[in-house]
Parts: C-alpha cells; sequence; structure tokens
C-alpha cells in the first residue's frame, strides 16, 4: 500500500477532483429515487399535470448529469491510474537494470518479468478502482441509509441489520484472501521460468526429443498454480453469493413489512418504492466494496513484490578510493587472491537455487595479471569458472575474498560506467534486440 500512495501522492490533486466528482454523481444517484417518492407520495395525488411533467424532467435532468460526471470521472480515473503505474513500471526497469548479480539471482529473471507484467497490472486496477468505488461505495451505503432514515425509521431498521452483516462478510472474507494472492504470485514465477527457459532453449529441447519431459515439467508448475489461483478465488468470490442472498431477504423484508405498514396507512406506496431502490443502491456500494477488496488482495500483494525490487539497496556503488584496497604494480588487469561463490557468504536467500541445492566455491584463489596490450586464454571445463571471471571483471558481482585492479585502481572505485567503457564485450550467447540492425550492432556506442 505505501509504494500505491507515494506515487499518486504526486497527483492528488487529479484522484481529489476524480472523488469529488465522484461524491456529486453519487450524491445525486442518491437523490434520484427520493425525488421519485415525492412525485408519486406528494405531487401526483394533486392530479396537477405541470407539477408531474416539471418533476419528471428534474428526474430526468439530474440522471443525465450524474452520467456524464461518473462517466468523466471514471475517464480520469483511469488516467490518472495509467500515469502512477507509468511512472512504477520506470522505476522498476530502471531498478532492474542496475541489481546486482546476487541480487539478481535472489530476484530471479522470470520473477521480475511477472512483477513488470502482472503485477502492475493489478496494481493500476486497483488505483482505478480507488479512485471511483473507494468514494462511491461508502456513500451509496451510508447515504441510502441516511435517506431512509428519513422517510421511514420502521424500514430503515432492516437496512441497519443488513448491511453490518453485509460488511463483516466482505472484511472477513478479503482477510482471508490476501495472503493467498501471495502465493499465486510466487506460483506465476515458477510458471514464467519455465516458459523462458523452454523458449530460449527450444533448439535444445527439441533436439534431445524432451518436449514430452518439458511439458510434465510445464503442467506440474501450471496445476500448482491453477490449484493456488483457484483457492484464492473460490473464497474472494464467497461474498457475492452471499450477499445476493442478504439482499433477496432484505428485499423480502422490506415488501412484506411495507405492504403491511401501507395497508395500516402508516407508510406511503413511494416510500416502498423508494426503499426497494435504495436497498439495491446500498447493495451495488457494498458489492463495489467487495470488489474494491478483491482489487485490494491482489494489488497489496503484487505492490509489495514491485516494492521489495524498487527498495533494493546499491550493492555495487563505487567506494572511496580511501577504502579501497590498493596496488603498486603496473599491469592493466590485476586478479589478486581472488576467491567466489555465488550467493556471498551470507546464508542463501529464499527462493535462490544453487547448483547441487547450495552454494557453490566458483572460483577459489585466482591471481594473475596483464600488461595493456597483452592477451590471455582461460581454457578449462564447463562450469570452472571462465564465464565467472569475466562477472567479476565487469563487477557484475564482487569478489568474496581477494582483489582485482584495472588500471592500478581497485574495480570497486569505479562508477559503472566509467568501468564498463573500458571493455568491449563479447559473450558466448548473442542477444538481438528488437531494433535495427544497425542499432544492434552499435548498441548506443
Amino acid at each position: 500500500m505505501k509504494l500505491m500512495l507515494s506515487y499518486m501522492k504526486k497527483y492528488r490533486w487529479m484522484v481529489a477532483g476524480v472523488m469529488g466528482m465522484k461524491l456529486l454523481g453519487t450524491l445525486g444517484e442518491l437523490m434520484i429515487p427520493y425525488i421519485l417518492e415525492h412525485l408519486i407520495d406528494d405531487v401526483a395525488p394533486t392530479r396537477n399535470l405541470t407539477q408531474v411533467i416539471l418533476w419528471g424532467l428534474a428526474m430526468l435532468a439530474l440522471a443525465v448529469v450524474v452520467r456524464w460526471v461518473n462517466v468523466t470521472s471514471n475517464r480520469r480515473s483511469v488516467r490518472g491510474a495509467q500515469l502512477a503505474t507509468y511512472e512504477i513500471r520506470r522505476d522498476l526497469f530502471w531498478r532492474s537494470l542496475n541489481l546486482s548479480g546476487n541480487q539478481i539471482d535472489e530476484v530471479g529473471l522470470p520473477s521480475l518479468i511477472s512483477r513488470m507484467t502482472s503485477d502492475s497490472y493489478n496494481v493500476q486496477s486497483f488505483l482505478q478502482s480507488c479512485q471511483t468505488m473507494g468514494i462511491r461505495g461508502p456513500i451509496m451505503l451510508l447515504g441510502g441509509i441516511a435517506v431512509t432514515m428519513t422517510m421511514d425509521v420502521g424500514l430503515a431498521s432492516i437496512l441497519c441489520v443488513m448491511a453490518p452483516i453485509m460488511i463483516l462478510v466482505v472484511i472477513g472474507v478479503s482477510r482471508k484472501g490476501i495472503p493467498l494472492y501471495d502465493k499465486v504470485q510466487v506460483s506465476l514465477d515458477s510458471v514464467v521460468r519455465i516458459m523462458r527457459e523452454n523458449i530460449t532453449g527450444i533448439r535444445v529441447v527439441k533436439s534431445l526429443s524432451k518436449e514430452d519431459y518439458e511439458k510434465r515439467r510445464f503442467d506440474t508448475a501450471n496445476e500448482e498454480m491453477t490449484r493456488r489461483d483457484r483457492r484464492a478465488s473460490v473464497i474472494m468470490a464467497l461474498p457475492g453469493p452471499l450477499l445476493t442472498l442478504a439482499l433477496n431477504m432484505g428485499l423480502t423484508l422490506v415488501v412484506i413489512v411495507g405492504a403491511k405498514r401501507v395497508n395500516s396507512g402508516v407508510t406511503q406506496p413511494g416510500v416502498i418504492l423508494a426503499f426497494l431502490t435504495y436497498f439495491n443502491m446500498i447493495m451495488m456500494g457494498i458489492m463495489g466494496l467487495n470488489r474494491l477488496f478483491m482489487t485490494l488482495s491482489k494489488a497489496n500483494a503484487s505492490a509489495n513484490r514491485i516494492a521489495a525490487v524498487i527498495d533494493q539497496p546499491e550493492e555495487l556503488g563505487a567506494i572511496p578510493e580511501a577504502e579501497a584496497a590498493h596496488t603498486d604494480r603496473e599491469e592493466f588487469i590485476i586478479f589478486d587472491d581472488v576467491s567466489f561463490r555465488y550467493g556471498g557468504n551470507e546464508a542463501a536467500p529464499t527462493g535462490t537455487h544453487f547448483a547441487g541445492g547450495h552454494r557453490q566455491q566458483a572460483l577459489t584463489d585466482i591471481r594473475f595479471a596483464m600488461k595493456k596490450g597483452g592477451s590471455l586464454g582461460i581454457i578449462g571445463a564447463t562450469g570452472c569458472g571462465k564465464t565467472t571471471i569475466l562477472n567479476l571483471l565487469m563487477r557484475f558481482y564482487d569478489a568474496t575474498e581477494g582483489h582485482i585492479f584495472v588500471d592500478g585502481k581497485d574495480v570497486r572505485t569505479y562508477d559503472k560506467d566509467e568501468l564498463h567503457r573500458k571493455f568491449g564485450v563479447v559473450f558466448q550467447n548473442d542477444v538481438i534486440f528488437a531494433d535495427t540492425l544497425e542499432e544492434n550492432i552499435v548498441f548506443g556506442r
């Protein structure tokens, strides 16, 4: 929730305008049944056709104005939600680009993709709903009860009894559903990971005839996500039937009690008609709050996952030279007793998977030096640490032990852009970006 509030703060005046319009529109809606009751019980018995037409036109004009206000406020709420979500995606993308290797290993590439897509969509849906139903729902509920209290206290007491029951149902179910959506998003990460692996390695899968094996892997992850999503959806769907049952019971009581009161001359027929309309409005308000809580359940889980990435500390920022190691040697590149293990010295973060089920030492006491103009070839079996040496030189990770120097300076003292400008790199696997051939060749250089 903190993440969503921080990004919406910039658009608080837009949000205030939307909520103000929604407030006026909802109050206008509440006035229509009241006018209808007055028209039936007070104006129609006078048999004054002019007054009947005037009050009818007043209802029609109010309905048109309310419709325009609601449509306009809905459009503006969509705009505000889009702007805030745009900034969330932008910051999430930028932070993802600047994560250290350890942080990327901890979060996982598939998880980064799902946070950028489905999680940001959940946040946008809530920001949009919050601006509309966040004001419309409570006003429909409280305003409907307040107006009916002025009409007939006896009938209004039925609403006062039913409304708290329905609200408690919505709140109770929503509190149960929020943790379940956290698990759904974690399962989605697993599905995205398997899809990404298979799409990227489709030629390997086909050449080794592993389609059936990969299908079973995907089915297992997909079934787990479906099971969790089904459980969350079933629980969050409970308020709908329960609220409908409560609505029908309330309407039945209103009709029965109202008919008796009309027969006894205590209540006017227009009041009964207005009560039925207000009861539906109150129900719409509660259902709207229910939908709002549902989107909040998803959005809260998604916002926490997004914030977990955006709030990641800067691990590989440049440190002052006074705090760095120094060397008197003149070689351009120096590895001085460098050791490294993926996962660092701390316990492996939750959700991080390392080969063999534990953190493995990738490099141990690596020592070499290379002068300018020189060349160095590193030969070894797969997994011996050749790529790891490159990752440390480019400072995608920091060495667990030892020091690395480039041009006489500890690599940790370089700004990352300054360090990377010193290298031209050709990786083992080519990456083609969705751009022109020229841009793929020069890639901004």
